[in-house]
């Protein structure tokens, strides 16, 4: 199995995070039906009991005006920002400033994670639903939280947890930096796709 790879010499940590009363959070994806399986109601309903804080949604789509009248009705104006589309140093900047990215996706539609791996080489850790594909790029409680698929409470609680504890928060940051550097830096999958083609082209017809 040769996993995808980023680029980790762009999607880099900050000099250093500031402490902060609130969780600040991160979701990343496509507003539209295609994406509905990202699980971004489950973070509206866990926004709702968690004052502490705060969420930067990054993406556009068909869905963005049902998703304004949506967090009006459930009054958290105040606590959520549209960023909309970016560019990837923007991308970036959005990581870096975050305490962790939320990726709660329903069904195993979420076949890997692309923006759960460039967080963590951010060393942003990664609150996650506990599915195959998922598994193997979010390391559960070394590189950040698995969840129950579809479970707002279990999305809550590790929202709490991650607020409770910066100390583990920060700990499960720079290992997911190393995770990133150790199986998904741009070289090392490389090599690995070149000894395999390597292997393929030596096969006998």
């Amino acid at each position: 199995e040769v996993p995808f790879f980023l680029d980790e010499t762009a999607f880099i940590p900050p000099a250093s995070r500031l402490p902060s009363e609130f969780l600040h959070c991160l979701f990343v994806g496509a507003l539209d039906q295609a994406h509905a399986f990202k699980g971004l109601p489950l973070i509206l309903e866990a926004m709702t009991h968690a004052p502490w804080a705060r969420l930067t949604i990054v993406g556009d789509g068909a869905q963005r005006p049902a998703l304004v009248r949506e967090i009006a009705r459930l009054g958290l104006e105040a606590r959520i920002t549209l960023r909309g589309k970016v560019s990837e140093p923007e991308l970036i900047k959005e990581y870096q400033r975050s305490d962790v990215l939320l990726f709660p996706s329903i069904s195993q539609a979420e076949a890997f994670g692309l923006v759960a791996l460039e967080a963590q080489a951010c060393g942003t850790p990664v609150i996650a639903s506990r599915l195959p594909g998922v598994r193997c790029v979010v390391r559960e409680n070394e590189t950040g939280w698995l969840i129950e698929p579809g479970s707002a409470a279990g999305l809550l609680a590790a929202m709490e947890r991650a607020w409770r504890c910066p100390e583990e928060r920060l700990a499960f940051g720079c290992e997911a930096r190393l995770h990133v550097e150790r199986t998904f830096a741009r070289d090392r999958v490389v090599d690995q796709l070149e000894a395999l083609y390597q292997t393929i082209c030596a096969s006998p017809l």
